[in-house]
């Protein structure tokens, strides 16, 4: 089950896209040190989110293309005093006014004394994270690792240098290291077994593979857990983005 599945079983299809398609945005441009854009795509994840709290606690949401309420102490309060979970009437709401707030006074969609930077992103970034799993969590009954779980799987990069069929995955560059193959992998997608890595590299030394990743692991481009699950870290995926830029494939 999917993210995209469990929220659409529930609310409007085009509020859920508007919603993931913001959080991906978010995401993606905080890796590329894009700060204004991932603060400006606040915004439109703000915006589908709190359509998703008008359906939620008050029955029907503001379509889009209309303009929704000022967002303000008059629209907490309502919120707050509807019927339904205290996530949806509490916590989401003062956790969207803040990135709210953040992308409206912070010389992001305004001027203003303080520039778009890193530190304002980081908290946006894990307040829409903690945001969508928790619309995920009450819209499934999954536990919170299982939702974090579906939540971390939510951003995968289509990379020029793959191709894939269904299942099948395959680095087409075949001059690129066998470190570079699995940084590219775990940068289209994260976690993976180590297996299944070597499957779509086709390396045939089962030893040699897992020292390279081992290797990885020392680096601390990725993290090897003790079930040889490979996640990248944020040092890996900054070293696949330079293997990405360098062979100019990235759409």
């Amino acid at each position: 089950m999917s993210v995209d599945t469990i929220l659409k079983g529930k609310y409007h299809a085009n509020v859920v896209d508007a919603l993931i398609s913001a959080y991906k945005e978010i995401e993606n441009n905080y890796t590329l040190g894009k700060w204004k854009a991932s603060e400006l795509d606040a915004g439109h994840f703000v915006e589908a989110a709190r359509r998703m709290l008008e359906f939620e606690l008050f029955g029907q949401a503001t379509p889009i293309g209309s303009n929704l309420p000022n967002f303000n102490e008059v629209v907490l309060k309502g919120y707050q005093q509807a019927q339904g979970d205290e996530s949806l009437r509490i916590l989401i709401p003062r956790l969207l006014w803040s990135i709210y707030g953040i992308r409206n006074k912070r010389g992001v969609g305004h001027l203003g004394t303080i520039s778009p930077n890193k530190m304002d992103c980081s908290l946006i970034l894990s307040n829409v994270k903690w945001v969508l799993a928790e619309f995920v969590r009450l819209a499934s009954g999954l536990t919170s690792s299982e939702t974090q779980t579906l939540i971390d799987e939510i951003v995968q990069r289509e990379l020029g240098l793959l191709w894939k069929h269904g299942d099948t995955v395959r680095v087409l560059n075949s001059k690129l290291t066998a470190r570079e193959k699995i940084l590219l992998l775990l940068y289209d997608k994260s976690p993976q077994k180590l297996t299944d890595l070597r499957t779509a590299i086709e390396y045939a030394n089962t030893y040699d593979f897992k020292r390279i990743a081992k290797k990885l692991h020392s680096s601390r481009h990725i993290e090897l857990t003790s079930d040889e699950t490979c996640i990248i870290t944020a040092l890996g995926i900054l070293a696949a983005e330079r293997v990405v830029n360098h062979n100019k494939l990235y759409i």
